[in-house]
């Protein structure tokens, strides 16, 4: 691949090299998932739904069983592709896979009636704009559904400055009042806003997936076992060292809005 030269490059980069690394990680980690997100989605066996920045399907292949359809969308052709043998494995016939950009939604007003993202936010430049997408290609009564990192602000600048050293796509976390304002001036009505902690992680999985360009893997491990030792937690992972191995745990949340 031609060396990246801007943003959606280094997208397409990042996770061409970690499609398969990076699969294997969520499949890994869907056990330790917060069971109730799905059901916070709402989706219902009526339910069209689209994953937007699909992945390899972390959010398509498991909400599959409990609605009529899903598509999910992505930049990246490999990360769809191993969506695609994912769904196929598990004999699901109510995926469908498109490769293509979120800014803007290639898709018609109104037409999905559940409209999710997990985990993309902070690889987006312009989130505000890709939420609008979201809520434009949304039925009216249908909801649209965020599950992402949210930093307090204190940690997210320091964890940001880490996190483009692993993985150069990364862009900016939001804290929970920030993924809160994306509906802003927006005619939805907020339902769920649910923050909560990941179990500790292995460090060693997350640098798996990891391939920076600027440092390399054992310039970012140290920056993790600084943290820990410190016990500081200036990155907000709550880094910690365990029987000779670091665990670290991101704040996250689930956020659902009705249009």
């Amino acid at each position: 691949m031609p060396e990246p030269t801007n943003h959606k490059d280094q997208v397409l980069d990042q996770f061409t090299q970690q499609a398969e690394s990076y699969t294997q990680l969520t499949a890994n980690l869907q056990p330790h998932n917060r069971p109730d997100d799905l059901a916070a989605f709402g989706a219902t066996p009526d339910d069209i739904a689209l994953d937007v920045a699909c992945g390899s399907g972390g959010l398509a292949i498991p909400i599959a069983a409990r609605v009529r359809a899903v598509t999910g969308i992505d930049l990246t052709p490999a990360m769809i592709e191993q969506g695609r043998a994912r769904a196929a494995a598990k004999d699901l016939a109510n995926i469908d896979w498109v490769v293509g950009d979120v800014d803007p939604l290639p898709f018609a007003d109104d037409s999905f009636s559940l409209v999710m993202c997990s985990a993309a936010v902070h690889h987006f430049e312009r989130p505000t704009p890709v939420f609008r997408e979201m809520v434009r290609v949304c039925r009216p009564g249908g909801r649209i559904a965020i599950r992402d990192l949210a930093f307090a602000p204190d940690k997210g600048e320091t964890f940001d400055g880490m996190e483009r050293k692993r993985d150069p796509s990364h862009v900016r976390v939001l804290s929970l009042d920030e993924l809160r304002a994306l509906a802003d001036n927006l005619d939805l009505t907020e339902l769920v806003v649910a923050p909560y902690r990941t179990p500790p992680l292995p460090l060693e999985a997350i640098l798996a997936t990891s391939f920076p360009t600027e440092c390399t893997i054992d310039d970012v491990r140290a920056i993790f076992r600084a943290d820990a030792e410190s016990g500081e937690d200036r990155l907000g992972v709550q880094a910690q060292a365990k029987d000779g191995a670091l665990f670290i745990s991101y704040p996250m949340a689930t956020l659902v809005w009705r249009k």
